[in-house]
């Protein structure tokens, strides 16, 4: 099982380089990670393909779905979304974003995937991870029993291609290589070696990051570098030249590609 343990060499070095865990940093983004999807368009892009698969009697598991950026549209589709979220901040927002919604067929799991697997009552019409299968280590595990669960499985990730703005500022303020985590090149041999041949469509998705002003851009990298405030005029020296302004607004804007992994049961295993 060589792509099983590549992937699984990944998620350990990707946890081992990081400056926090993974909790600790949704912790600290989830409202970021909120105000974020909405300057984004792989939603728009993504959701038309979910829903031809549904009908208002389907049944849904989301697999980290964060704030929600999935979760509403799919939920007013759809009898039932079962959302299963580790991040207790990203808890916190998704039922906030759920209320203001008036949306109650949403139930949220408060773990992570590896362990909700054996409670989750199937069947599913779909399972679904958006940006979120990253810090799985049993990945072979978890894709077996969603395979199970799910008519259609279906994960968007990253295409693993290197951005070099962002190499470049975590070189220079972190001083180390920026250790990425598992993306489609990790995923897609690893199902391949479970006898798995999913369709995988690349999309050309925006990358972008836009704040309300030049202090709010600074501190939001300071706090991602850990960097003490005496660095904040060295790092706003090097943020703004990456900067544009559009309609007012200030921002990173950048284009990125995104795989859509689809797999849907009797026709890709």
């Amino acid at each position: 099982m060589r792509a099983l343990r590549d992937w699984q060499a990944q998620v350990v070095a990707c946890r081992e380089a990081r400056l926090e865990s993974a909790n600790q940093a949704w912790g600290r983004a989830a409202e970021w990670f909120d105000d974020w999807v909405r300057t984004n368009d792989y939603v728009d892009q993504v959701l038309p393909r979910l829903l031809e698969v549904l009908d208002p009697t389907s049944r849904v598991v989301e697999i980290g779905p964060g704030t929600g950026a999935f979760t509403l549209p799919l939920a007013r589709a759809v009898e039932q979304v079962v959302a299963v979220e580790p991040s207790a901040a990203m808890r916190a927002v998704l039922r906030r974003n759920l209320a203001r919604a008036g949306i109650d067929n949403v139930e949220v799991v408060p773990q992570p995937i590896e362990d909700a697997l054996e409670t989750l009552a199937g069947p599913f019409d779909l399972a679904f991870a958006s940006y979120s299968l990253y810090d799985v280590e049993a990945m072979d595990v978890v894709m077996r029993r969603l395979v199970e669960l799910a008519t259609h499985v279906v994960a968007l990730m990253g295409s693993g291609e290197p951005r070099e703005w962002e190499r470049a500022l975590h070189r220079r303020f972190v001083g180390q290589e920026r250790v990425a985590p598992p993306q489609v090149q990790y995923f897609y041999p690893l199902l391949v070696e479970m006898g798995i041949y999913p369709d995988v469509e690349m999309l050309w998705t925006t990358y972008n990051h836009v704040y309300d002003s030049e202090e709010a851009l600074v501190e939001r990298w300071r706090r991602r570098f850990h960097l003490p405030e005496s660095q904040g005029p060295i790092l706003r020296q090097a943020l703004l030249p990456l900067t544009e302004r559009r309609e007012g607004q200030l921002g990173i804007y950048q284009r990125s590609r995104a795989a859509l992994v689809w797999n849907e049961r009797g026709r890709h295993v």
